[in-house]
């Protein structure tokens, strides 16, 4: 047993990351060992995940403020991405935040300090 540890050992003597590939090989051997555990209980206990409930088909989604086709698009992107799992309970729209003096002079003043900057040559 110490033979086949040493003799690798002995190999990477001079050469300076030699311990570098052994915790490489440490760690990779690690997270195989946490990946076959995970594995081992997802396959011994199925019920610790938790199952989508079956979907009733035929349901409508109505928004005020979204047309039909909109909400037909966004409910298909969401069939096609998630599956048929997944259901759509409502679409609506976000409003849109009203821009304020401050925020525009903020902008301004950081537009005059930006070219003040730029400005100045470095010498």
């Amino acid at each position: 047993m110490t033979t086949i540890l040493t003799l690798p050992l002995a190999a990477t003597v001079g050469f300076p990351w030699g311990n570098l590939v052994w915790v490489i090989v440490g760690i990779t051997a690690f997270l195989f060992a946490v990946a076959g555990v995970g594995r081992w209980l997802a396959a011994t206990h199925p019920d610790a995940v938790p199952r989508p409930a079956p979907v009733r088909s035929g349901g409508t989604v109505s928004s005020p403020g979204v047309s039909p086709e909109v909400t037909a698009v966004i409910a298909a992107a969401v069939h096609e991405a998630l599956g048929a799992s997944a259901q759509v309970t409502s679409v609506a729209l976000k409003p849109e935040p009203s821009v304020s003096v401050d925020n525009l002079m903020l902008t301004w003043s950081l537009e005059g300090r930006r070219q003040i900057y730029t400005s100045h040559k470095v010498r």
